[in-house]
């Protein structure tokens, strides 16, 4: 209770104060009600013996009358305020559910127990906030309402308030019981519930339609989607099971009980211990009472399910004050001379396979460095770790001569820009795609075109129906969709825009022509003329350009030089490279031809030049 208060009064003082209002005027005005009945009764019974006109009880009516309209005035703005209350709520929970998910550490997603945390404190954030504010605002009325009832059953018959109170506990044991069942349940199911998710935003998810059609993944992703659906209709048919087998016996002893207290009530009646009157209003209270118990009983149950779904947000949001109370207070530098990465290790979380290796390497400002190796080398884990988007796991990470590891990472990143190979595409307007580079500036109309420009993508843009104003994706209306290589072109400017000292370039053409790629590599030198760049390529015709190579294998670095030195080192390095130049250029003379022996023999008996194939 006094977390589900704290919730909805954080999340609403205004509107939940006014709610509660309502709901204390509510409950007094049936109390009202109740009383002036009773009157009502009493007139008509005493106007019935005398055969006195209807005007003689036209007050007690005009009363009844009038409570019942205020009742009903009550009860509908109880319900609109409700409505906001319950929104309230639900904004405040999911604008902490946000601040915590943007602040953890990048490798928290990285580990299936975050996502079953993550996944149940989505679940409790965005269903029981609702579900709390009622059941707080009706338990609020519900007691209102029982105290206005009992006083009403003072003036009659105080014996009867106990009865009820007895003939309702079992529904109210039962119900607590059955809260635990329902999270019980709720929590063993996430992991189950988190795939059978993931399988519908596959099925119906645009980024996977292309495969799900071609490779016809639809019936056999949807058997499993049903199985994963049937297993958890199996457990809630347990779990339903087993909450009835609380509730039955509870409601008949519950119904027992009460038709156990009627029956007192009829004797007294019978003895003459009580007017007609007394006892039709005291009946009429004993129902209400009941009503309202069990009501009361009902909101209890659901806010006590609610608080169990509570300690799974409440556990989730907790992060937010330990993760600013590790920020490092040490100030991050603005920028560096020199970058170094000092004997670095690195494993991911829940792996026992080192993604990188006891790593050393170095780069200067105004340089372009390279890594290159084969898939899985550990190249895109190293750009990961100098952007600040993981800690080492052993190793130091230096600018100049401060350690990263002890500034705000957040301050960090600032002074870090950079483009991934998965790189968003978000469905936004294009000026807005660039300007997330660097928020801050989003009004600077000039610089985010002169970002354009210098990642080629300015021609493409004014080529739009509406410019830098054009939305972009399909997701909404209006919205133009883009090839993945002008996407790219974007995701260039975005980087360039947020003008940070290190700029890391994760296969930023892997997207763009041959041209496009050439232009783009042809500039470099002038688009990060005082930055450092680290460029991560499979092409070494992008890469041969570079100040210095790195060259990793199984996560560690095996070779290094510029590209001169590691083709005439004829390691790692100068096989692929060997292998790539092959690919593109094939100066392997033609087969013989089976009439002359040659291949493109002419009419005098001439042979070809041999055939260059790209």
């Amino acid at each position: 209770m006094r977390e589900c208060l704290h919730l909805v009064w954080a999340a609403s003082r205004g509107a939940c104060g006014w709610a509660a209002i309502l709901q204390v005027v509510g409950g007094v005005a049936i109390a009202v009600e109740l009383l002036a009945g009773k009157q009502l009764l009493s007139a008509l019974f005493a106007a019935a013996e005398t055969d006195s006109g209807l005007g003689t009880v036209a007050p007690e009516l005009g009363l009844v009358v009038g409570t019942g309209v205020v009742i009903a005035v009550l009860t509908a703005l109880q319900s609109e305020q409700q409505r906001v209350v319950a929104e309230l709520v639900t904004r405040y929970v999911d604008d902490r559910l946000m601040r915590v998910a943007v602040a953890v550490d990048l490798e928290a997603f990285e580990t299936p127990a975050f996502f079953d945390r993550l996944q149940r404190a989505l679940i409790a954030g965005q269903s029981r906030p609702w579900q709390m504010t009622v059941s707080l605002l009706s338990f609020v009325t519900g007691l209102v309402t029982v105290a206005g009832i009992c006083i009403a059953l003072l003036t009659i018959e105080p014996i009867l308030i106990p009865l009820v109170a007895i003939s309702s506990l079992p529904l109210w044991l039962a119900t607590l019981r059955n809260s635990h069942t329902a999270h019980a349940f709720a929590y063993g199911i996430t992991t189950t519930d988190r795939e059978r998710r993931y399988l519908a935003h596959v099925l119906m998810g645009r980024e996977f339609a292309k495969e799900v059609r071609i490779f016809d993944l639809a019936p056999p992703l949807r058997t499993r989607y049903e199985q994963l659906y049937d297993r958890r209709v199996d457990e809630l048919r347990v779990m339903v099971r087993t909450r009835l087998r609380r509730l039955l016996p509870a409601g008949i002893l519950s119904a027992v009980l009460t038709a156990a207290t009627l029956a007192i009530l009829v004797s007294m009646v019978l003895d003459g211990r009580l007017e007609l009157s007394a006892a039709t209003i005291a009946a009429i209270a004993v129902q209400q009472l009941m009503l309202r118990l069990r009501s009361i009983y009902a909101s209890a149950g659901s806010l006590h399910e609610g608080a169990l779904f509570l300690e799974d947000f409440n556990t989730f949001v907790a992060l937010e004050p330990t993760l600013e109370d590790a920020a490092p207070p040490t100030a991050a530098p603005p920028g560096f001379s020199t970058l170094a990465v000092d004997d670095v290790s690195f494993c991911y979380p829940g792996s026992d396979r080192w993604a990188l290796r006891h790593v050393s390497c170095r780069v200067d400002r105004g340089q372009v460095v390279a890594l290159v190796g084969r898939n899985g080398s550990g190249k895109t884990t190293l750009a990961k770790l100098l952007c600040s988007l993981y800690e080492p796991t052993e190793g130091r990470i230096l600018w100049d001569d401060v350690d990263v590891h002890d500034c705000d990472p957040q301050e960090v990143r600032r002074s870090v820009s950079g483009v991934f190979q998965d790189f968003a595409q978000f469905h936004l307007t294009v000026r807005e795609n660039i300007a997330v580079g660097r928020h801050e500036r989003s009004d600077d109309a000039g610089a985010i075109e002169r970002a354009a420009v210098q990642a080629g993508a300015h021609d493409l843009i004014t080529g739009l129906p509406d410019g830098y104003s054009t939305r972009l994706g399909r997701q909404f209306e209006g919205g133009r969709e883009l090839s993945m290589g002008q996407w790219q072109r974007v995701a260039m400017a975005r980087a360039f825009f947020r003008d940070a000292p290190l700029l890391v370039l994760d296969e930023p053409t892997a997207a763009l022509d041959p041209q496009a790629e050439q232009d783009l590599f042809d500039r470099m030198r002038d688009l990060a003329a005082g930055k450092t760049v680290v460029l991560i390529s499979h092409r070494f015709s992008s890469v041969r350009s570079a100040d210095h190579i790195y060259v990793l294998d199984e996560g560690c670095v095996v070779e290094e030089g510029t590209h001169e030195e590691l083709v005439e080192l004829d390691g790692l390095y100068a096989r692929l490279f060997s292998l790539q130049a092959a690919a593109y250029l094939d100066l392997r003379p033609p087969a013989p031809s089976s009439e002359t022996g040659t291949v493109g023999s002419g009419a005098r008996g001439e042979v070809d030049e041999p055939v260059r194939r790209v």
